[in-house]
């Protein structure tokens, strides 16, 4: 009984102790508790802070480094359609119809669904980094599916094969098409300052599955009339077409020339196997469109030795005329140390 009445007596002391502490607490106590828990909804900053722009960095790119083409293989009005109501997209539409405009479907500042699973130069995920030029053309000629019969007494070798379409299977461009191309091609490269090697066919970054625009698509003539895009010179290709080096290359060198240029999707084992095929074939199509059949061969490895080299060229011409700029920067600022004046204003100092 005297433990009861202990414990009787411990909770009443507890219990006036709780409402002594809520009578006698501070009128905005609560208050004050409620507002730390509180989150400002506000959409005003009492004391908004500025910001300046006095200082500039030029260690950045623009997030466009790719332009990435492609051929729908539908005709215009699905093209269209598939274009504007499913899961994929591009930023530019070009129809069949001469007297159609270009149709602009995503903003360029918007990542369009266009090129899917890629990889080029080392860089996954494209459409992170580039614009989509869908092209309205059906791609290739539709032939009569093989019978099962067929197929199983085909060797494993004449199965790949069937991949790797001929140049006269596949369907010409209008011409049309290819002046608007060639029009919002330079309006880009212009605007985003996108290299030459960087205006890329949709096969040259998804090789594995995809082999549009095809070789029908005239990356040559671009190169040729609009100065659009790469292409390999001709002194540089007959120099490695003759100098033997191909005969002692191993498959392993001449796989890492193609990974040099881009194709980072090329196997790096020392076969040429389906995938690496695949890859042959993509590059045969933008640089060898006559002749595709995903096999390596002499032309083949000096096509790809003459960009390189071509490449190279680039970079260093490039370069020399990043220094240049960098030596004249410091001379004049030198001048102007040494002579009291202030850059930033352009006055003398007193």
């Amino acid at each position: 009984m005297f433990n009861i009445f202990i414990k009787k007596i411990i909770i009443y002391i507890l219990i006036i102790f709780c409402i002594s502490f809520f009578l006698l607490r501070p009128k905005n106590y609560i208050k004050d508790i409620n507002n730390i828990n509180t989150i400002n909804t506000s959409n005003e900053i009492d004391n908004p802070i500025k910001i300046s722009t006095i200082y500039k960095s030029d260690a950045y790119n623009l997030r466009i480094q790719y332009i990435i083409l492609h051929y729908t293989a539908l005709d215009d009005e699905l093209s269209l359609k598939v274009l504007t109501s499913h899961g994929v997209s591009s930023h530019y539409l070009i129809t069949t119809k001469e007297e159609e405009p270009i149709y602009k479907l995503v903003e360029e500042s918007n990542r369009a669904w266009h090129a899917g699973i890629t990889m080029f130069e080392n860089r996954g995920s494209i459409n992170d980094s580039s614009i989509g030029i869908e092209i309205v053309n059906l791609g290739f000629q539709r032939k009569v599916t093989n019978t099962p019969t067929q197929l199983r007494r085909m060797t494993r070798r004449q199965r790949e094969n069937r991949y790797f379409l001929s140049y006269n299977e596949y369907i010409d461009y209008e011409e049309s098409q290819i002046e608007k191309v060639a029009y919002l091609l330079k309006e880009l490269v212009k605007k985003y300052d996108i290299k030459p090697y960087r205006i890329l066919g949709h096969s040259d970054v998804a090789p594995y599955r995809k082999i549009d625009p095809g070789p029908k698509f005239p990356w040559k003539r671009l190169y040729d009339e609009y100065n659009l895009g790469m292409w390999y010179d001709e002194k540089d290709y007959s120099k490695f077409l003759y100098d033997k080096k191909f005969r002692r290359a191993k498959i392993k060198d001449i796989k890492e020339e193609f990974i040099k240029y881009g194709y980072t999707s090329m196997p790096t084992n020392n076969k040429w196997d389906f995938e690496s095929r695949k890859v042959l074939y993509a590059f045969q199509c933008h640089f060898r469109p006559k002749k595709i059949d995903g096999n390596i061969d002499n032309e083949t490895f000096a096509i790809i030795r003459a960009l390189n080299e071509k490449i190279k060229k680039m970079n260093e011409a490039e370069y020399m005329e990043k220094l240049q700029n960098f030596l004249q920067k410091s001379f004049f600022t030198n001048i102007f140390i040494e002579n009291n004046i202030v850059n930033d204003k352009w006055e003398y100092k007193e």
